[in-house]
């Protein structure tokens, strides 16, 4: 499917490109922001105009990437059995028009050219159990909150909807922050302390085979790794300190930017806080 990229538009471009991407998500943002079990539940089908419904009806999900989507099979050409709405064809031809391209940028970025499945500015730890994607937005979001840390001075992060934990991890032990995870999913909070186990596990077997790594982590931040006082909060340093080396360090192929690592403190999660 084809769609926009945002690479080469002017800054004028690009504003035009939000405020007409913001007024469809508005227009449209009882069908955009229901789950799909709301469809079940709340009726959903029911909301939309009659002459939707009638256009739609009796279609199955093949025919609908079709029509809608404008993504026929090989061989195949798109006919509508009926005369569609004008409504629906306007915001199937919008959403065409304003959807971000699927397909890759000018090249594939750095952290992925030795491993599209893994980056290379995320040590092991911290791509385990996660997505390419997940691990490229959780070293990128983890910087970003580091680099306010340190302009603010706030050393305290609370992650709202932390899920499995996996930007609280790395924010805590690989950046060196303070961090608070708040999640309402009694599973995904499982989830969360399962993996917490598994990171502190490997860094313990790490720690004996390299005894410099907790050295390096009390140098860091002082006085090194403080005691959780608090059920939910990590123990972790009291605030950000100066990069150490060892298990969470990327190494030097992760570049400037790489996550860098400021302590070796286990992470916890708040069971069932939320």
């Amino acid at each position: 499917m084809p769609g926009v990229s945002a690479r080469g538009l002017s800054h004028e471009e690009r504003r035009r490109l939000a405020v007409n991407l913001t007024r469809v998500l508005a227009l449209y943002r009882s069908i955009l922001d229901a789950y799909i079990i709301e469809f079940f539940t709340d009726n959903l089908w029911g909301t939309l105009p009659c002459s939707w419904q009638e256009a739609l009806d009796g279609l199955n999900p093949p025919q609908l990437a079709t029509l809608l989507l404008g993504m026929p099979g090989e061989g195949e050409v798109v006919r509508y059995r009926s005369v569609w709405p004008l409504a629906l064809l306007a915001l199937k031809s919008t959403a065409s028009a304003l959807a971000f391209t699927r397909k890759p940028g000018f090249r594939t970025p750095s952290e992925f050219q030795e491993n599209p499945s893994q980056s290379s500015r995320l040590t092991a730890p911290f791509r385990k159990h996660v997505r390419p994607k997940k691990q490229h937005e959780i070293r990128r979001l983890g910087e970003l909150v580091k680099k306010l840390s340190e302009l603010t001075g706030c050393t305290q992060i609370v992650d709202v909807g932390s899920g499995q934990g996996h930007l609280s991890r790395f924010m805590s032990l690989g950046l060196g922050l303070m961090v608070k995870s708040i999640e309402g999913d009694q599973r995904l909070v499982e989830r969360a302390q399962h993996l917490d186990r598994e990171l502190l596990q490997a860094l313990e077997k790490e720690e004996k085979r390299n005894p410099q790594i907790r050295a390096a982590g009390a140098t860091a931040s002082g006085t090194g790794p403080t005691v959780a006082t608090e059920p939910g909060c990590p123990s972790g340093p009291s605030g950000p300190g100066e990069p150490c080396s060892g298990l969470l360090q990327p190494g030097p192929s992760a570049g400037p930017t790489g996550g860098d690592a400021h302590s070796t403190g286990p992470t916890a999660l708040p069971s069932g806080t939320g």
